[in-house]
């Protein structure tokens, strides 16, 4: 992995948390808040600028179901990230004032509805590319050499942060969230801003998890089934 990638990668990770951050909109004023969505837009078309020949090549390769819900989750990340930018610059009060419509109470929902779907999509996405961002942390920590007690520990860590992400997940009523429903949770930040971050984090790693995990049984599947015998 080279020192560009590794730069692309931790890039990626800060918009991720840029997303969650600016989920927790009461925590920030709205200037800092739209500063945030302004950096994280800015990131997202470098990282897209970056992947180009992805969108080149998508053609060319087999499209097999783990490729196929790949190119799936972009596409609905494309429309998220759409209409959040949309959406954006018609609620602005800040950076793009003059781009406002006046009341745009219906707009405001739909933005932080876009917000939310956002960030499950991008666990998702995250999961599809899982093996890439280990790959990437062992190389980086010059850990080349198969460790059973490594992977034991990076599985537990795993299983941990689901378990959390499940918590989480009811916690901060995300399921809720998803669905355009209010709630009646309201996140406290005088008594634990940190607690809001690793909720978010947590259910990010549950649904990367879940996904890395289901990609892996559908690919073994796969290979079973094309080395059975009289397959074809």
């Amino acid at each position: 992995m080279t020192t560009v990638f590794r730069v692309r990668l931790l890039l990626d990770f800060v918009a991720v948390g840029l997303i969650i951050a600016c989920l927790a909109y009461w925590w920030l004023d709205n200037r800092t808040h739209e500063v945030f969505g302004t950096v994280l837009f800015a990131l997202v078309i470098g990282h897209n600028v970056f992947n180009r020949r992805w969108y080149g090549n998508v053609r060319k390769r087999p499209r097999d179901a783990v490729r196929l819900i790949n190119i799936l989750t972009i596409i609905c990340l494309a429309l998220a990230m759409l209409v959040m930018l949309a959406t954006s610059l018609l609620i602005s009060r800040d950076l793009f004032a003059f781009s406002a419509l006046d009341g745009a109470f219906a707009v405001r929902e739909i933005h932080m509805f876009a917000g939310y779907w956002t960030l499950f999509i991008i666990a998702i996405h995250l999961g599809t590319r899982w093996t890439v961002v280990m790959n990437s942390i062992r190389s980086a920590f010059g850990l080349s050499t198969p460790s059973t007690m490594r992977t034991i520990v990076f599985r537990v860590a795993a299983l941990a942060t689901a378990i959390w992400g499940v918590k989480s997940s009811f916690e901060m009523a995300f399921g809720s969230k998803l669905m355009l429903t209010y709630s009646l949770d309201m996140w406290d930040f005088n008594e634990s801003t940190f607690g809001f971050f690793l909720n978010y984090a947590s259910i990010v790693g549950l649904y990367a998890t879940l996904t890395h995990y289901v990609l892996s049984l559908i690919s073994m599947s796969r290979a079973a089934r094309t080395k059975a015998p009289g397959f074809g």
